[in-house]
């Protein structure tokens, strides 16, 4: 079994190897032969043969730079349709005595920060009047969400 370890990491040495891209073409490749098994069609055949064929182009790739730009592209596209953003990603001053800011791709939270300690909090946005706790330094606040 060491044998085949060493073997396999040689091979994969200097490749692209897997990412997220690819794992999300996997699953859409298994989903086709899912539907192949209860609709036999061969255009399904001949999009699951593709994806794999791209997949493993990917995953044995040496040319990393080109790969990682099409990872970027990929998420930058899975962005636009799983996150909630505000138009134009814009970011959100808060100009509470606390400090701190909101980033538009956050996930329904806002960033204070301490005025203790200056360590950066995450809250719900929307909470209204809230205390918060430093779990840092151990010191409460108020600030409005």
């Amino acid at each position: 079994m060491y044998n085949f370890r060493r073997w396999l990491a040689g091979v994969m040495y200097g490749r692209y190897g897997m990412d997220e891209m690819n794992r999300v073409l996997m699953y859409i490749a298994l989903g086709c032969v899912i539907l192949g098994i209860f609709v036999a069609r061969r255009w399904l055949n001949l999009i699951v043969l593709t994806l794999l064929a791209i997949i493993y182009f990917r995953m044995f790739s040496r040319n990393i730079y080109k790969r990682q730009q099409e990872l970027a592209w990929f998420l930058n596209m899975k962005s636009r349709f799983t996150s909630r953003r505000s138009p134009k990603g814009k970011i959100y001053k808060n100009k509470g005595k606390a400090g701190g800011y909101t980033t538009s791709g956050n996930d329904g939270k806002r960033i204070l920060i301490c005025p203790y300690c200056k360590d950066k909090l995450r809250v719900p946005v929307g909470a209204g009047k809230i205390k918060i706790k430093c779990p840092h330094c151990g010191k409460q606040f108020e600030e409005v969400v």
